[in-house]
């Protein structure tokens, strides 16, 4: 009996011995566990990476200030290097300026010529011998008047222009001979049909310069006073440049289609000759 009782005894403990155990592990071990995490060093977190291109753009500024072919291959360098920089508008930006100056540079635009005024020479008449566009000689000239003078030496254009219009980034981008020339940026845009969604294509219909309902020549007495806009077609689209204020001061209302500012918009009028194609997209 004694034996027997003994174990009883020695089962009993055994069983409440692995209870206690389990208890043990179960809950003051995890609480342990608990103190360990709270007590341990924090996992470092690591830094960004730093944006290269900053630091390339801060370098490259100087030289993108200068209006040189070689500042020029600088920029389309970085572009082409970092084409996802935030400092990419301001490249850009700079790129298009640099195009601008250089293409009145015959050094640095070999393409273009130079076109010496002889007796009874008009700008029309030179523009029908070198097979060009009035508007276009006036423009890459910075003319101020169509009155020319003998000896007179102009920049002959060779331009062969197509257009780009971002919806989203709210810009004008002019190609020329399918590589970037200037991109500018839209004041508004007011889309409608099939131009306002999706890739569309259409082309310069007609170049218009009006006063009141009577279309104006260039060169006429009354073309500063005109108003000018850009149709385009298929799609009914037209480029304008922004309004003025009126006499009182107060500010019209833009109108429908692509307005630009009137600097930007003299570019365009000019860049942009009948049957050029332009994308929206």
């Amino acid at each position: 009996m004694i034996l027997k009782a003994l174990t009883i005894l020695l089962l009993v403990a055994a069983v409440l011995g692995g209870s206690a155990y389990f208890i043990y592990d179960l809950y003051y071990k995890e609480k342990k566990l608990d103190v360990i995490e709270q007590t341990a060093p924090p996992t470092p977190v690591p830094s960004p990476t730093p944006d290269q291109s900053m630091t390339a753009w801060e370098t490259l500024k100087p030289t993108a200030a200068k209006d040189t072919v070689e500042a020029r291959e600088s920029v389309k360098n970085f572009i082409t290097t970092y084409p996802d920089s935030v400092r990419l508008p301001e490249a850009t930006a700079a790129l298009g300026r640099m195009n601008l100056v250089l293409f009145r540079d015959t050094a640095a635009t070999p393409a273009n010529t130079v076109y010496t005024v002889k007796k009874g020479d008009s700008l029309a008449k030179i523009a029908s011998v070198t097979k060009n566009n009035v508007e276009q000689i006036y423009w890459a000239n910075q003319l101020s008047s169509i009155n020319l003078q003998i000896g007179q030496q102009l920049l002959i254009p060779a331009l062969n222009t197509s257009a780009l219009v971002n919806r989203e980034k709210s810009t004008l981008t002019v190609l020329n001979n399918g590589e970037f020339f200037k991109e500018y940026p839209i004041v508004s845009l007011t889309l409608t049909g099939a131009a306002a969604k999706g890739d569309f294509e259409t082309k310069v219909a007609d170049r218009v310069a009006r006063k009141g309902e009577t279309r104006v020549a260039f060169g006429a007495k009354d073309y500063p006073e005109t108003v000018r806009f850009v149709l385009l077609s298929p799609g009914s689209v037209s480029i304008h440049p922004a309004p003025t204020p009126a006499e009182d001061g107060t500010m019209p209302p833009n109108p429908t289609g692509i307005v630009l500012s009137q600097s930007d918009f003299n570019d365009i009028f000019a860049l942009l000759k009948t049957g050029t194609a332009l994308t929206i997209k």
